[in-house]
Parts: C-alpha cells; structure tokens; sequence
C-alpha cells in the first residue's frame, strides 16, 4: 500500500537538438527543495551536442539517460520515459524549461492533501511577446491563454495511459496528446504558485508543428527531419492525412530512357503532389531543398513520389555524381536563397527559373537583388502570367534572348479533378451559397450584411494561418445565420466538397494603378491559388471589377470566362441571384478545367526544358 507520505516523482526530460539549454533545466531538479526523485533524460535522436553537455551529471545515481538513434517524436520519447520511470508520480520537464526551487515539493504537497488528484499543475512564468527585442513576462496560475497546460508546469499519478505518438497523429495540443486521457482518472487541481518557467524560442515545438504560431507540416518535417507521410493535425481547423492523401502517388514507376534528369532546387508550395507528373512522364527528378519559410512551404523528404533528395551540405558533390540534364529552380521568395546559390555557382548545368509570387515580398526581405540576377542570368524563365512578364522587364537586361514560358507554377494535379459533383446546397436549403476557400480578401462586414439581407451564405474553410477571431469574427458579429466556418478540405475532395456551393471567392480587392506598369502591385501581380480550386468544382469567381488598371487575376478569369465581376455588392447579389448565369459561366469552367490541371502542361514543360538544354550548349 502506497505510503501518502512518501511521494516520489518520476521526472522525464525529453530533449532535441538543446544542448544550450539543457544543463540550465537539469540544475534546476538538483536545486529542488523535495529530494524524492529520479531524472529520466530521454535524448531524442539529437544532432547537436546535447550527449556532451549531459555527461557530467550521469555519475548521479539518480538520473537515467535514453538516446534514440534517430528522431522519434515527442510522444515516444515520453513513453520511453514512462516505461522506466520507478516511481508512482511523474512529472516532466522540457529540456528549454526550468523549475523554481520549490516546485516538486508544491507539488507533492497537493497530491498528499487530495486523494482525487489525477494531475497537479503548477502556476507558470512566461513571455508573451513575438516582436524582437521586447519581453513581456507574464504569470499564470493555469494554462498559457491559447495552450493547453505545459509539460514542465504538470504532474500526474503513473497510470497504464500513454502519450500520442508520431505514428498515429501530430499535433501541438498536449491536451489531445495526453491530458485528456487523464480526465477519466479523477481532477485536475492547482498548486495556486507559480514555481516554473516556460521559454520562448523560435524552435518551441509549438512554433513548429500550429499554423497559428507561424509552423505547419512542412516545418515540422524539416525541423525533425521525419521521411514518412504523417496524419498532421496543424490547427483547429486542418488536420492532414499523408498516409491516405498521397497513397496512389507512392506506387513505382519506371523511368523513361528518354526521360530527363530533372534536380528541383527550392520549394514546392501548393499542390505539391502535382511534381508526380513529370515522374509520370518518365523523367528523373532530384531535390535541393530550401528551409521551409511558410505553413505552405512544402519541402522535402516528399510523402510522395520518388524525388531523391540532395543534402545541402554537399549539394555540389552529389550534383557533380547526379549530372542532371537540368536544374529547375522554384518557386516562392523562400526559394530566392539557395537558387541564387546554385546559380552563381557556375555548376556547368542549365538553369530554369520559375517564379510563382508577386515580387514585392522579396524586395521587403532584402532579396530584391538575387532575384533580379535569377531572372537575369538564367537560362530559361517561366512567368506566372504576361502581366509579371512586362513588369519584370522593367528591371531586367536583355543582353540574352534566353527561352522564356508563362505558366502558374502550383496547379494540382489532374487526379484532384476526378470526383464526382455534389447537389447545390441552394437547391436543398434555398438562399444563394458561396465559399471562401482560406483567408477572406476584400469582402467587409457592411458587404456580408447585404449578403445576408439578400439571403446569400459565405462558408469560411479556415485553416487558422489568420487567427479566427480576426478573420471571422466581424462577420459572425453581423451575419451569424449567414456566415458558417468549416474545416480544412483536402485536395481529395475539392470537387465533392466544394461544387455544392453556387460559386466562390477570389481576392477582391481595388486595383488603383491605371493601367500604369511601374505601379503594379502585389494583389495586382499575383494569381491566387484558390482559382485551381475553385475550378475544379466548377464554381463561378466573385472578384472586383478592375477595368482599366493591370489586374493580372481579372485578365486571367476573364479571358477563360470564369468570373462574376462587380463594382459594388448590391450589383454582386443581383449576379449571384441569375442561376442562368451561374449556370453557363460553369459549364464553360468544366469544359476547360483540365487546362488547369499541371499534367496538361508537362509535354510543354518538357519540350521548354529540352529548348533550354539547346539553347545553353549552343552558347556554349
């Protein structure tokens, strides 16, 4: 029988690549007023120095130390942790985090005064504030607003419950990973003192795996360096399933002989999987990857496909033994880095550029020159549209006509389109349905009031990149009947999820440049990659009329009759009410959807890389 004196802690420190801060954390345990404890370190495939900067304290009895050899994931290395932990109380403290002196003894005294105590938390200290340079200390006697409770504030009695591991889901919530379970074992109970500190990092794993902190999937991958598919839970509202999405883009395939050697130096973003179909051509790819520096970023190991990557730190030696036929550097600001790397570094290779972004982003983070000299040394350039064409020749030489091509570079691949179509919600439930397939751009609440007056529903699929309270509140505020926020969609089901709406959002914005170049913005450059999307399930796009300025989204979907454009929402509402005209500019869509697909343009991929390969031997 379980002497109620005697409470002794089980204290598991699972620590990646912090060496830094690791000695800091394991100080603070030998500093504790209340004695009854064991440390289990459990090094989690760690890279950096984190065995030298333990090894001194391993001569104390007290103190056991795991190492996996690779990465595992924080749910395994707490349950490694839990299999050896000796006592009846286990408690956890991160290898960036530290107890005040009296924490377990604050602890132990709760769990001594309460029989139904399944978990006992202490106060935290924290700092709140993202902008460099300023600290902003708070305190807490519970949660951090916005977390679930904290692996170094939180002790509980040993039971049979184990942690969420990486093989069933990822996520940063600890609740669902493990303090849920406990709430079946009796009550959660306060010490009332804050006696321990969590630190803020840019590498705190919440920052890596939560959309809202600035992470993702992508980020996540790279960080810990994880090559299997994941089931990826990156915000409330967006959960990916690697395994089953990308399942059909994992069978071999066989290389052409005429196949292209193909290395892809950059970064993915959207659509990722579309990549398969130069596989499927025959070709070769390889992949130089840049960190990933969005939620969207998507980098490798790929959960698809059979792209070999290239690891950076030798990336000239392994391109020497590759001999690729040609280097296809892509395709956002994150990319700009180590494509002007391997650009300037003459590898005897040719060199394509593509780039996907309005520029501007790459003058505001000081990359403004490496992609001037991207466009103007390489030797093929692919434009997301004509209109980013002439606006980049406003800055680029000409003193070699290289082969250029226009093409958007992150349009899914072709199997998206293959679902069947839903029934219109208006037909079942009346009113008029639109979507928003991520953030809201440029509709305002005095325009969702008139939509709702109108009887015409906006569904939000947020997937939390812009907190939700910002993005949706205002409009549930003015419109709670007629405003609905959904879950993340996968690709799978674009056509099955999103045709039973009667037509969808683009960026809406007022274009102000009057039709002069040089003031061509962002929003007036950019093809958003929603219009894939929303073609796929054939849904008109709502946007702004922006006649008479260089509008290279209007451009777009007019041309391909895609669009409802409008001057003012009343003449919106009048537009979405002519189910004869929803209904033509639809089928007009479906009729030239495949177009828009990424397998429609491999053979002119190709042949613009073949024309490249020609034309850099002949300058030669």
């Amino acid at each position: 029988m379980e002497n109620e004196n005697k409470i002794c802690f089980s204290v598991i420190l699972p620590v990646y690549n912090q060496a830094s801060f690791v000695r800091r954390a394991i100080k603070s345990i030998l500093a504790q007023t209340y004695d009854e404890w064991e440390l289990i370190i459990v090094n989690d495939g760690c890279t950096d120095h984190t065995a030298d900067f333990v090894m001194s304290f391993l001569d104390d009895k007290r103190i056991k130390y795991l190492a996996n050899i690779e990465n595992e994931g924080l749910g395994r290395a707490l349950n490694r942790g839990l299999d050896v932990a000796s006592n009846d109380y286990i408690a956890y403290l991160p290898a960036d985090d530290f107890y005040d002196a009296s924490h377990l003894e604050n602890i132990a005294a709760v769990f001594r005064e309460k029989n139904n105590a399944a978990v006992v938390f202490s106060g935290i200290r924290y700092d709140d504030s993202e902008e460099p340079g300023v600290m902003s200390w708070r305190t807490c006697k519970g949660a951090i607003p916005g977390h679930a409770l904290q692996l170094v504030q939180t002790a509980h009695r040993k039971t049979s419950d184990r942690w969420i591991e990486r093989d069933e889901c990822v996520t940063e919530d600890l609740f669902i990973m493990f303090w849920r379970k406990l709430t079946r074992r009796g009550v959660f109970i306060p010490t009332g003192n804050v006696t321990c500190e969590w630190t803020s990092h840019p590498y705190q794993r919440h920052k890596i795996c939560g959309e809202r902190f600035g992470g993702g999937l992508n980020k996540y991958r790279a960080y810990y360096n994880v090559t299997k598919p994941l089931r990826f839970r990156a915000s409330q509202y967006k959960t990916v399933d690697e395994v089953a999405l990308y399942a059909e883009y994992r069978k071999p395939l066989q290389v052409s002989p005429v196949g292209l050697k193909i290395l892809l130096v950059g970064e993915l973003a959207y659509n990722p999987e579309r990549i398969r179909a130069l596989e499927e051509a025959g070709h070769r790819l390889y992949g130089l990857w840049a960190k990933p520096r969005f939620c969207y970023s998507t980098v490798g190991p790929l959960p698809f496909g059979e792209v070999e990557d290239v690891p950076y730190d030798r990336w000239r030696e392994c391109v020497e033994q590759i001999k690729p036929d040609i280097i296809y550097a892509l395709l956002s600001t994150s990319a700009i880095d180590i494509a002007h790397e391997v650009l300037m570094a003459d590898t005897g290779i040719p060199f394509v550029w593509h780039f996907k972004e309005g520029p501007h982003e790459a003058m505001k983070a000081g990359l403004w020159d490496k992609l001037i000299d991207l466009y103007t040394y390489a030797d093929g350039r692919i434009y997301l549209n004509e209109e980013i064409r002439n606006w980049f020749e406003l800055f680029i030489p000409k003193f070699r006509n290289v082969p250029e091509m226009v093409l958007d570079g992150d349009m899914p691949k072709k199997e998206i389109f293959k679902n069947c179509f839903s029934k219109k919600l208006s037909e079942t439930v009346g009113g008029v349905h639109t979507v928003v397939t991520g953030r809201v751009v440029g509709l305002t609440t005095k325009d969702m009031a008139v939509l709702a007056e109108n009887d015409v529903h906006v569904h939000l699929y947020n997937e939390n990149t812009v907190p939700e309270k910002i993005m949706a509140g205002p409009f549930l505020n003015v419109a709670p009947e007629h405003f609905h926020i959904h879950k993340h969609c996968d690709q799978s089901e674009w056509v099955h999820e999103f045709s039973k709406y009667d037509a969808g959002w683009l960026h809406c914005v007022n274009s102000n440049n009057g039709g002069y170049l040089f003031r061509a913005t962002w929003a007036d450059l950019n093809l958003p990659a929603r219009i894939s999307t929303l073609a796929a399930a054939g849904l008109p796009m709502i946007q702004k009329r922006n006649d008479g300025n260089i509008f290279a989204q209007q451009s777009y979907v007019s041309h391909r009759g895609m669009g409802l454009f409008y001057s003012n929402i009343e003449e919106l509402v009048t537009m979405l009410k002519d189910k004869t005209l929803l209904k033509n500019i639809s089928d007009n869509i479906v009729i030239q959807r495949e177009w828009l697909t990424f397998d429609s343009h491999v053979a002119e991929l190709t042949n613009f890389f073949k024309d490249t390969i020609l034309f850099y031997n002949a300058r030669k």
